[in-house]
């Protein structure tokens, strides 16, 4: 049997949850589904499909997601026929910001491609825009009300019951892909007795960052050494405009090899006040260890995984609870888990389109972190830690801030 096949690049996070979005969506409508990250997908086997939806962001200026790279440089090859893709049905969902000149960039050009390959569009691609009061799903929710419709008029077979036949009744929440078991922290205190502070907390940094449920981690997810800020000066006056200042580090792990001109990317720890704040809403002990592997364990990471961390630390190098804001999903989630009735409806409007704008006053424009919006609801919602991990943004550079500092003597 054919699946409607969804396939991602997400640089952020943002592709990722639109691509599984998508895919309840359509597991809602009775339709078989498959849900890859274009990296896990071989190029060569487009062909065969009979309908495929890309997600994909766009990046800097104009940039390809990492993710996306091998299966963008396949799709260019001269020697693809221009009735390569003749049969297959295709549609593209694009997230950018109009703010940069090359908004949607990559969405646009993947769209151009594919139709030049032969594929026939579904329906117009979609581009979702982050300067938009309620971001890029002012365009996703009316763009997948016209996906269905079309989708069930070229492609029938995949929606039997029609666009609009949704199972009401089904919840379906995205199961986490890891597993978290507690260990005795007494019989763990040993293992590490030998090991200096700051070599044990890389190590317990480098586990935590290592399972980052559905988003591809580069080289940088682990730092490369630990500093501790020692001068910070203004450069600028307050009225300047922008804040320009003087750094000085001090290494407190082993030292970096760095020339004139190079570039340092730093990524501050959370406050600890908010780390032990989310921690007792869970319910447990910081000073706990955990460890935490993927449901489906590759010989990559199955060493580091069975590495102990400490759960505070897990928390502060792994889940942004302090700084950014729960996406949609995330109140639907906590829906599933609220045990009153008025509770359950009011979190489950915020996740509908029609409750799109109020959440946006709510959320956003309030900017009501993760933390301040888990803490808020009542003490009878009670979302496991596992699916907090689950459904936390990630703590990691953003490659869309200027994090950068630049080397000097």
């Amino acid at each position: 049997m054919h699946k409607l096949l969804i396939l991602y690049a997400t640089q952020t996070g943002n592709a990722l949850d639109v691509a599984e979005r998508l895919s309840r969506e359509a597991e809602r409508r009775a339709c078989p589904v498959g849900l890859l990250s274009l990296d896990q997908y071989d190029p060569s086997l487009l062909p065969q499909e009979q309908a495929v939806i890309f997600v994909v962001s766009t990046t800097g200026q104009g940039d390809t997601p990492d993710s996306m790279k091998v299966f963008w440089r396949y799709l260019l090859q001269r020697n693809l026929g221009r009735h390569w893709l003749k049969g297959v049905s295709y549609a593209v969902f694009g997230l950018g910001d109009s703010g940069y000149q090359k908004y949607n960039f990559v969405a646009k050009k993947l769209d151009k491609r594919l139709m030049d390959l032969g594929g026939t569009a579904i329906v117009e691609r979609g581009l979702g825009d982050d300067q938009h009061p309620s971001g890029y799903e002012a365009s996703l929710d009316p763009w997948m009300s016209s996906l269905w419709r079309m989708l069930n008029m070229i492609k029938p077979q995949f929606l039997p019951n029609g666009p609009d036949a949704v199972i009401q009744d089904a919840v379906l929440i995205d199961q986490p892909k890891v597993q978290i078991t507690y260990h005795n922290s007494e019989n763990l205190e040993s293992r590490f007795s030998s090991t200096s502070d700051l070599t044990c907390l890389s190590i317990q940094i480098g586990s935590a960052r290592s399972v980052h449920p559905g988003k591809a981690l580069s080289d940088r997810s682990t730092p490369g050494c630990f500093l501790k800020m020692v001068n910070n000066l203004p450069l600028t006056r307050s009225n300047f405009g922008k804040d320009v200042r003087h750094f000085e580090f001090e290494f407190v792990s082993h030292a970096l090899q760095y020339e004139i001109g190079d570039v340092l990317e730093i990524l501050p720890g959370q406050d600890s006040a908010a780390v032990d704040a989310f921690i007792q809403r869970c319910n447990l002990d910081p000073d706990s260890f955990i460890t935490v592997s993927p449901r489906e364990m590759d010989d990559h990471n199955a060493h580091d995984s069975r590495i102990p961390v400490k759960l505070r630390t897990f928390v502060e190098f792994s889940m942004d609870v302090a700084s950014a804001s729960p996406r949609r999903y995330f109140f639907e989630v906590m829906s599933f888990f609220a045990t009153a009735e008025h509770e359950r409806e009011r979190l489950k409007y915020f996740a509908s389109p029609e409750g799109r704008d109020d959440l946006y006053q709510y959320n956003q424009k309030e900017r009501r972190t993760v933390l301040e919006v888990s803490l808020f609801q009542p003490g009878s919602i009670k979302v496991c830690f596992l699916h907090h991990h689950h459904h936390f943004p990630s703590y990691l550079l953003d490659p869309e801030q200027d994090v950068r500092l630049f080397v000097d003597l």
